[in-house]
């Protein structure tokens, strides 16, 4: 049971990277088809990325070592067909005849590692025409495809890092795992008539899509402050530098002005209130009256958000370090500590509010007369609203 522990306790800790590293393309996925994600979608579409992580460490785990590895004279292949129920026959105790053996046959090698691969498969194969909606050729086509996925790994010393494979590549196990991936599709319509249907999860995520959820704007936050930005900063940055204005170069509160002005506020000027994260996850500002948001009252918001509320946070961290760290205790320090401390203070328990009990709506957009809407349409509607004005949506609120 060892052999089967340690890749499953592998991906249970590897899972979470994983899962990190993921979530944003997918939550842009899922904004981008559907407008909102349910619950029981995430749940589906993680532990099928799971079920994967665990079968294929299941396949190269535990990881021998190199020199032992080169050592090796066992057989790199077998491409004959059905060997795995020849060994059967050989190796183990069963009797057909003799009842009394099956329980003893059923614990050896000979019948475990072939079931093994057989089970392996089975939750892709209900995988696959649950949520993916494949047809039963299309799943066999598929269930081949991973099982020789698993066996050119093996077969290529886990991609060239051995000299040599150190398991062997098995025509049988070609054979077993995709009759697993057909077994899994056969028993799906059993297994999860509990569950609900992917119509239903896509119906409800549409549903969704109609609100615009923290999450969502988040993500586009994301886009915007983590991935935009910094790349007008290094932009500007370069040009300053060739037109030899080094000062500027260097001066981050310049560079990041500029970038703010750049993304957060001219680009939504010319898209309708749309910065590059919203377009993505298909959101916008508008006004309180969800007509076009005007330049000024656009500007104030961001300068609201970007220009005052976060630097806060920074400014505030600043000013302790300097007071308490370095010492640095003058009056003047002091004052603006007070001062930065209210603001961030205020911008705290604003957003705590407005996110458990004004549904995601904060300061900057009460003060400037903004909100932001979803430009997901409703399924039913979708095909017809071709030539509705793209402010008719449901709003935020």
């Amino acid at each position: 049971m060892a052999t089967y522990f340690i890749p499953i306790k592998t991906a249970i800790l590897t899972f979470p990277f994983l899962a990190l590293f993921i979530a944003i393309p997918f939550l842009i996925w899922q904004y981008r088809r559907y407008g909102g994600l349910s619950s029981w979608r995430a749940i589906t579409i993680y532990s099928f990325i799971f079920y994967l992580l665990c079968a294929y460490f299941l396949i190269i785990l535990p990881l021998p070592n190199v020199a032992d590895v080169a050592k090796l004279t066992t057989q790199r292949y077998n491409l004959v067909p059905f060997t795995a129920w020849r060994e059967f026959w050989l190796t183990t105790v069963f009797n057909p005849r003799q009842p009394g053996t099956w329980s003893a046959a059923i614990r050896q090698p000979g019948f475990i590692q072939p079931v093994f691969n057989i089970v392996l498969t089975i939750p892709f194969g209900v995988y696959l025409r649950y949520y993916f909606k494949q047809s039963i050729p299309r799943i066999i086509l598929w269930g081949f495809g991973l099982s020789l996925f698993f066996e050119l790994t093996q077969l290529s010393g886990l991609y060239g890092i051995y000299p040599r494979p150190y398991r062997l590549f098995d025509v049988d196990d070609l054979i077993l795992n995709t009759s697993g991936a057909l077994l899994g599709a056969w028993l799906t319509p059993l297994l999860v008539m509990a569950f609900p249907s992917r119509e239903e999860m896509d119906a409800k995520s549409i549903a969704k899509g109609q609100r615009v959820t923290f999450t969502r704007r988040l993500v586009a936050w994301l886009i915007d402050f983590i991935i935009c930005q910094p790349i007008i900063v290094v932009l500007f940055s370069g040009l300053f530098s060739l037109l030899g204005w080094h000062s500027a170069s260097d001066n981050h509160i310049l560079l990041y002005a500029l970038s703010c002005l750049i993304v957060f506020v001219l680009v939504p000027t010319w898209k309708h209130g749309e910065t590059l994260g919203k377009k993505i996850v298909k959101i916008e500002i508008v006004s309180a009256q969800q007509q076009p948001v005007k330049f000024g009252w656009l500007l104030l918001r961001q300068v609201l958000l970007y220009g005052i509320a976060l630097p806060s946070f920074a400014e505030t961290n600043y000013l302790i370090t300097q007071i308490f760290v370095k010492m640095h205790q003058s009056q003047a320090n002091f004052l603006l500590l007070a001062l930065s401390g209210l603001i961030t203070c205020f911008v705290a328990i604003n957003f705590i509010w407005g996110l458990f009990f004004r549904q995601g709506r904060f300061f900057y957009d009460d003060w400037a007369r903004t909100m932001q809407i979803s430009l997901t349409k409703p399924a039913a509607a979708a095909p017809a609203d071709a030539t509705v004005s793209e402010h008719d949506h449901h709003s935020s609120n």
